[in-house]
């Protein structure tokens, strides 16, 4: 059976790969329209044969075995550059401020002791259970939403933000609240948060690009340099950047999805490790899922940061089997938790026997 470390370790590897695939879509996104380019401009079919022009710029022809081939054109990957450092560029500046705008984009405010006993109860929570998670106590926000939820977010230690709803801290108990904390800090440990919200700016910026070359249509571009078999080429290489670039925002949701699912697991568990106490998270989950409003703050983009889905859509076993699902089904997350401290209680039951 997998442990902690383990599953942590997992995480690390499934946020290399995903970067990975982050920086192959940017550099696709400009070289797809380089290489239509390239081929509607009197590039050769057989790309490979000229391959030698993108060292020797100065090479006049290439000769083959089906004859020399004049003026040839030359691949200049302008848009790969251009698009690749723009993207990074604007990557970079929003993740730099990623936990500063989502917080802001819920309206969120810091908490203080001083405004009321329930924050004073959250504050207390929180130092406590980062205590037993061995961390450094983050940075503890309210959202004015009625409805009950939490979410946590931050890149790295410094920059860690746990923030819960007003109607989160109505509806649930202290032991209840030490769950939900723990979930949230579990998230922070094994940096779910770093990953996840870094996919909450990617599927933004993915939708923004998609929206951009949607209204622009670069549909206009002159085909008259090449032949027949260039231009039939540089039509399927531009048809297929279009279609990827309109279908980014799906695929980048789609990978937010699937990875945010199997890491609820894993907090749950973390949560009760922590605590002791499943049963405390899962009566909280309980109480969560009988809310009926909507968490009307919370963003679609920013859904798989929060412990249950902001929609609701977890609440059936149906969601399982969605692939755009940000949750994994609330009752099922329920059971989990108290298959976890049933198995507690009977082996301290049988240590107990045991001993006596």
């Amino acid at each position: 059976m997998a442990t902690f470390t383990d599953l942590q370790e997992k995480n690390r590897r499934k946020t290399r790969v995903i970067v990975v695939c982050f920086v192959l879509f940017f550099i696709w996104l400009g070289a797809g329209l380089d290489l239509a380019r390239y081929y509607w401009s009197g590039g050769n079919t057989r790309f490979l044969q000229h391959y030698y022009g993108l060292f020797f710029r100065s090479h006049p022809q290439v000769t083959t075995g089906a004859g020399p081939v004049h003026n040839q054109k030359h691949f200049q990957p302008i848009f790969t550059l251009l698009v690749g450092f723009a993207g990074v560029g604007l990557a970079w500046w929003s993740l730099s401020n990623a936990s500063e705008n989502v917080l802001t984009a819920m309206c969120a405010r810091r908490a203080s002791k001083n405004n009321s006993p329930e924050e004073q109860m959250l504050i207390n929570v929180v130092e406590e259970m980062c205590i037993a998670a061995s961390m450094r106590p983050p940075k503890v926000w309210i959202i004015p939403d009625p409805d009950p939820n939490a979410l946590a977010v931050g890149l790295e230690e410094g920059d860690y933000h746990v923030a819960v709803t007003e109607g989160l801290l109505r509806a649930l108990n202290r032991d209840e609240l030490q769950g939900v904390i723990g979930h949230e800090l579990a998230h922070l440990k094994n940096q779910d948060t770093r990953l996840m919200t870094a996919l909450t700016v990617l599927v933004g910026l993915a939708a923004l690009i998609s929206e951009f070359v949607s209204r622009n249509r670069y549909c206009s571009v002159d085909v008259r340099g090449g032949n027949d078999d260039d231009n039939k080429m540089g039509a399927l290489i531009f048809g297929l950047w279009f279609f990827t670039v309109l279908l980014a925002p799906l695929a980048t949701q789609l990978m937010a999805m699937l990875v945010s699912r199997e890491r609820e697991y894993l907090a749950d568990a973390s949560s009760a490790q922590f605590t002791r106490n499943p049963e405390a998270l899962a009566s909280a989950l309980d109480k969560i899922s009988s809310a009926v409003a909507p968490t009307a703050l919370v963003k679609p983009a920013s859904a798989h940061l929060c412990i249950a889905s902001p929609t609701a859509s977890d609440l059936s076993y149906d969601c399982e089997s969605d692939w755009f699902a940000t949750h994994p089904p609330i009752k099922s997350r329920i059971h989990r938790l108290n298959t976890i401290g049933a198995n507690w209680k009977a082996k301290a039951a049988r240590e107990a026997a045991s001993a006596g």
